[in-house]
């Protein structure tokens, strides 16, 4: 029975010990799949920014439906990158620039991508007008900086 008992004992040490690296790596596996998502949101905002630049400085042209869609896709990525950035990434082996304040500072860092979708909408508003669009993009790129400047490392 002695035996029986310590054969027991060291066959669920070995599970544990097989199961704790499974946990870690579904940790792992998990955050890193938040940072991808995260950067997907963020190269989203990124792409249509540039294409919306090419497009007034007339390097490239764009029918008024497409600049309003960029527009309305950055304001979508502003409404959904608040719980993409919730998880607390720290066991991520993905390489990611965003600084350990978006979580202390989670209320700022949050708060701001209201401000983001409002100058996204407002550049929706007035496609097709590039005049307007230029004071639009103006605001909308304060707003990326502002984030960039305090969240991301460069």
């Amino acid at each position: 029975m002695k035996h029986l008992v310590t054969v027991g004992l060291l066959g669920a040490m070995i599970a544990a010990g097989s199961v704790a690296p499974m946990i870690a790596n579904a940790d792992e596996m998990m955050d890193n799949e938040a940072v991808q998502t995260r950067q997907m949101l963020m190269d989203g905002i990124g792409g249509a920014m540039g294409t919306l630049g090419c497009y007034l400085k007339g390097q490239c042209e764009l029918p008024d439906g497409v600049v309003r869609n960029l527009a309305n896709g950055i304001a979508f990525a502003a409404t959904a990158a608040p719980s993409a950035f919730e998880p607390k990434t720290m066991d991520a082996s993905v390489k990611t620039t965003a600084k350990e304040n978006v979580w202390t500072d989670w209320d700022n860092f949050a708060g701001r991508f209201p401000e983001l979708k409002e100058a996204a909408l407002a550049m929706a508003a007035v496609a097709g007008d590039k005049s307007a669009m230029g004071a639009a993009m103006g605001n909308l790129g304060k707003s990326c900086k502002g984030c960039h400047d305090e969240y991301r490392t460069k």
